[in-house]
């Protein structure tokens, strides 16, 4: 498992790296954000057997995608500053655990954990829709962080209506959706001046 978290990590490093070169203009964002990085390991760590692993394999993927992204742009002449390792370095090694974690009891359970770990990925892509909303839409295609909000919303809404009940564990799920966004939007949007500051 973790040797498919590994490879799925360097493998997507590398093409997120070339990605923003190849991709038009109203996709570019895929390969340049952390939703499509987040679902990456969250998918990947749905197939683990138990949570350990799936909270291991989060890492792996993020810790991973760094790696091959780091190394791709720095064969391309693109080298990377320290405070981007340090910065990325530490969101993979904190947020990778808790979207592994998250797939796990999504998958595997009912109730609160379902609740927990279906709000956390759609918080992630929902923030950062409505980040890239506020902060980056005269610079990349608004209708990519629309969609990318339309697509948490979607996960949220599926997630209740097959795995959170009763109503007061869809409430849970939607109520871990928005703390997750304002986190997402609050701390991307000092991430500038906290990799400035590393």
């Amino acid at each position: 498992m973790l040797a498919v978290a590994v490879a799925a990590g360097l493998a997507l490093g590398v093409l997120t790296a070339f990605g923003q070169q190849w991709l038009p203009e109203s996709l570019a964002p895929l390969a340049n954000s952390s939703g499509s990085w987040a679902m990456t390991a969250f998918l990947v760590a749905l197939l683990a057997p138990r949570g350990g692993v799936a909270a291991l394999s989060g890492a792996s993927v993020l810790v991973c995608m760094l790696i091959g992204y780091v190394v791709a742009n720095q064969l391309r002449g693109y080298p990377s500053s320290s405070g981007l390792l340090i910065f990325w370095g530490a969101a993979a090694v904190v947020a990778g655990p808790l979207l592994g974690l998250g797939a796990h009891w999504l998958r595997n359970r009912r109730g609160t954990r379902a609740a927990l770990g279906g709000g956390g990925v759609s918080g992630v892509l929902i923030g950062e829709g409505v980040y890239g909303l506020l902060y980056i839409a005269d610079t990349t295609s608004p209708s990519y962080w629309w969609g990318q909000i339309v697509v948490g919303l979607v996960l949220l809404a599926a997630v209740s209506a097959r795995r959170l009940r009763p109503w007061r564990t869809a409430v849970l799920g939607a109520l871990t959706t928005a703390g997750v966004a304002v986190a997402f939007v609050f701390l991307y949007s000092n991430g500038g001046t906290l990799i400035s500051l590393l």
